[in-house]
């Protein structure tokens, strides 16, 4: 073993150079399968691991009420309790600017799990407290950024002047949604009071976080037992930890299998590579055989080549791809609370060099079983690598380590459907391109037969040329095919996103969205807007609060199943269909008249239908301030994603809310710096009424889909880049064949631009076939990605797709068979010296 060791690293030092191909498409293939995988480790780790810090407890029961005393007593008796009070307002800057704030009020024991970290530093209660009659506030630190706010300065909230004391750098149960959907303001319990937000009608949430030794789960059962008719919503941090381990996982998934793509095109270029390395080897390997090397030893000396450098090649795309994981994980700290873990990444670098080498044998096999079928007689009757043939039993275990390797793919992705969908779309993808390249073979042998058929002299050396068995056509359509498919898919996904938010989304969003208008308040909301002198329309619809209890008679609190038990006490919010500013799409059933005025009737969001299993004509029974309100189910719709802008779980025939209208929503369309202007103003006179201005919301859409386009250009380029590699392998493993015929015809009289034409005929056929596949596979990805995924429509954009196809194909191609020209030594006196 020794001496095929020293053999064998011998050979590599003097002609391993030949395989920097091989050795480049494993270094970014198994790169971004442990950035992929590395990064995912990284986020999912740190976010479960902080689960409770995240939640703010073990378990959360929110109610719009203070809980009485008995049942915070019960509370107590079973683990430690904080409150939390929350009410969405708007806070003033001393110039006048108003923003949408999340205002808080704790109590001492929060938070249960962390800390809240303060600049500069000190304690949050210290910080909150009333001095010399004013009280303190402790402001998010993005918020104060945005706002241009430093300690020291004076803000209003409602009816009080607060001092900005401290910054919160560091809080451990910040929402996520926070930079656009409020940022946190600290108050203390005094200071909430005195802003006189907090009415009868007023939208206060009040949290109760719970950290208990029972399990979080035990703990909201046996609370849901103990006060089942109490209306509050009890959550646990597993629930939560659970839906972020399912997002991450399709996240997770996702990258990961972008990176198998590339592995797996770079599969492509290593076969090749091999195949051209060997090639130029089987005079040393026929003379290996020749002098009494067995079979066995000789496998085992060219094995052992393929896997140092496969273990080398994928030992530096670890390394790589741990730095990027790293530095996406750096990146991504800026919006989520995560520190780089660098011994979370030794199960991506694990599996990403067992892949690099498990990939790197599998598509190294056919090529080597096929070298090493050289006969010691090939010395004397010349060496043709075109008459090799791959026997069938390396075709066999070629097969069982693909099985393994894919076996191995779907165990290591954390949703096993994404990495058995992946493997089973990759098995279609090879059966379908051997099908293409079939038939275009048999379409270029037709044509050529064709009685009569004109066709130049180069074009039809250039289709005879396709329909050999070692024509380029088979490796430049599974290569470059499959790349620019994935190239023409994000391209297609990115142009439609991008065409949402500065298109669709502009056109039909209002320039504001306001909530919490109590219904004495809309002639001062309409008399201020109607002030603006750029107001276009204004609209406003009535949100009620309520809970569904009954389907068909059913008392959902009574069931035995615990899920539908803990819906019945999730809050809903409800509206009527006229004025509504969400335009919903219909799933099932229809809309009712305009002029209905029989029955009750309800449309309920299909998230809501589906999880409780709701069927149109339902009878369904809700609790309304306290009142029963029954109503016939009559369609389910959808929401229009990023167009939706209340999120409805139910919308109710007109007049069937009336005698529960307290508050209303509402919308407004009118330019950007009026909406500016006519925010200050109500935030002046209504503090209360909390508004939203999309155009800050779409600049945060738009940095967001930036960032997200930038993502996958970086990935496409990966992809193509190990596309390009793999094609420079197959000009590698074909120049020879190509030069050699080209000088059989030069040295027969065929002139050298007549020569070059051919070439380019060929490379043209090429692109033109691979440019046609990408376009129709990559369009077909996406649009079912776009469609039922995304709920976007991509017509009108395919053309990106086309352009994108026909360019890159004609671009690398064109650069390919430049390249060939450039080898070609045109010389009769070769064919002297060699047989190939």
């Amino acid at each position: 073993m020794r001496f095929l060791f020293d053999l064998a690293w011998r050979d590599l030092r003097a002609s391993g150079r030949h395989l920097w191909i091989f050795c480049a498409c494993l270094v970014l293939g198994v790169a971004l399968v442990t950035a992929g995988g590395g990064l995912y480790r990284q986020v999912a780790g740190a976010l479960q691991s902080d689960a409770r810090l995240l939640f703010g407890g073990d378990v959360e029961v929110e109610q719009t009420a203070p809980l009485a005393p008995d049942v915070l007593a019960w509370m107590n008796e079973r683990g430690d309790v904080s409150r939390l009070v929350e009410l969405r307002t708007m806070l003033r800057a001393p110039d006048g600017r108003a923003q949408l704030i999340e205002l808080q009020s704790a109590d001492v024991r929060y938070p249960l799990y962390g800390a809240v970290e303060l600049a500069p530093a000190g304690d949050l209660s210290a910080a909150l407290t009333e001095q010399n009659g004013v009280w303190g506030a402790a402001l998010d630190a993005t918020l104060a950024q945005r706002l241009d706010l430093q300690p020291g300065d004076t803000v209003e909230v409602g009816n009080l002047s607060l001092q900005v004391r401290a910054l919160v750098v560091r809080q451990p149960d910040r929402s996520l949604r926070a930079d656009w959907g409020g940022a946190p303001v600290l108050v203390a319990d005094g200071a909430l009071a005195a802003t006189g937000l907090v009415q009868p009608l007023s939208r206060v949430e009040y949290h109760y976080r719970v950290r208990t030794p029972q399990p979080a789960a035990e703990w909201r059962d046996a609370f849901i037992a103990a006060y089942p008719d109490l209306q509050a919503e009890v959550r646990t941090f597993e629930e939560r930890s659970d839906r972020m381990a399912e997002v991450l996982g399709q996240i997770g998934s996702g990258l990961l299998l972008i990176g198998f793509s590339a592995l797996f095109i770079g599969g492509l270029g290593v076969f090749n590579s091999v195949q051209a390395y060997l090639q130029g080897k089987l005079g040393t390997l026929a003379t290996l055989r020749a002098v009494g090397l067995r079979d066995g030893r000789l496998a085992a000396l060219v094995l052992l080549q393929i896997l140092m450098l496969a273990l080398l090649s994928s030992l530096g795309g670890v390394l790589i791809g741990n730095a990027l994981a790293l530095g996406g994980t750096l990146a991504a700290a800026q919006q989520l609370p995560l520190a780089p873990l660098v011994a979370s990444l030794w199960l991506p670098s694990l599996v990403g060099l067992g892949f690099g080498v498990l990939t790197a044998l599998t598509f190294a096999l056919p090529a080597l079983g096929r070298a090493l079928s050289v006969s010691p007689a090939a010395l004397f009757r010349g060496i043709d690598g075109n008459t090799l043939k791959t026997p069938r039993r390396v075709w066999w275990l070629t097969g069982g380590v693909a099985a393994v390797v894919g076996a191995l793919l779907v165990a290591s992705v954390p949703d096993a459907r994404f990495g058995l969908a992946f493997v089973v779309a990759t098995v279609l993808l090879l059966v379908l391109l051997e099908g293409v390249t079939r038939l275009l073979r048999g379409l270029a042998r037709r044509q050529l037969n064709r009685p009569g058929a004109q066709l130049p002299f180069e074009l039809r050396l250039a289709m005879a040329g396709l329909q050999r068995s070692d024509s380029p056509l088979r490796a430049a359509l599974l290569s470059l095919g499959a790349a620019l498919t994935l190239l023409v898919a994000c391209t297609l996904v990115v142009t439609s996103l991008l065409r949402t938010v500065n298109e669709t989304v502009p056109a039909n969003a209002p320039a504001m969205v306001f909530y919490d208008v109590q219904t004495e308040q809309i002639p001062l909301l309409q008399e201020t807007l109607k002030a603006q002198p750029g107001l276009i329309d204004v609209t406003t619809a009535p949100l009620v609060l309520g809970r569904l209890i009954e389907v068909n008679s059913e008392v959902l609190r009574d069931s035995d199943d615990g899920a539908r038990v803990r819906e019945a006490r999730d809050e809903q919010k409800f509206s009527s269909r006229a004025g509504n500013i969400d335009d919903v799409v219909i799933r099932d059933g229809a809309w009712w008249p305009a002029d209905h005025s029989g029955a009750p009737l309800v449309a309920m969001e299909d998230r809501e239908a589906d999880q409780l299993g709701l069927k149109v004509g339902d009878q369904l029974t809700f609790e309304i301030l306290g009142a029963p309100v029954q109503a016939e189910l009559a369609a389910i719709y959808s929401q229009q994603r990023m167009q939706a802008r209340l999120w409805l779980e139910g919308i109710f025939s007109d007049g069937v809310l009336d005698p529960y209208i307290t508050r209303h929503v509402g919308a407004a369309w009118l330019p950007a710096d009026q909406a500016l202007a006519a925010q200050d103003q109500l935030a002046a006179t209504a503090p209360n009424i909390a508004t939203v201005r999309t155009e800050s919301l779409l600049r945060e859409t738009r940095a967001l889909m930036g960032r997200a386009s930038t993502g996958l250009a970086v990935i496409a380029g990966v992809c193509l880049a190990a596309s390009l590699l793999v094609l420079a392998s197959v000009v590698a493993s074909s120049r020879a064949r190509q030069v050699f015929e080209a000088t059989v015809m030069h040295a027969v009289g065929a002139r050298l631009s007549s020569l070059r034409r051919v070439l380019y005929w060929e490379y043209l056929l090429l692109a033109v076939v691979t440019a046609g596949f990408a376009m129709l596979a990559g369009s077909g990805l996406a649009t079912g990605l776009l469609r039922w995924r995304l709920d976007l429509d991509p017509m009108g954009l395919y053309w990106t797709g086309a352009l994108t196809a026909l360019g890159v194909s004609g671009v690398s191609l064109g650069l390919g068979a430049r390249y060939l020209l450039a080898q070609m030594r045109l010389n009769p006196a070769m064919l002297l010296r060699s047989g190939t």
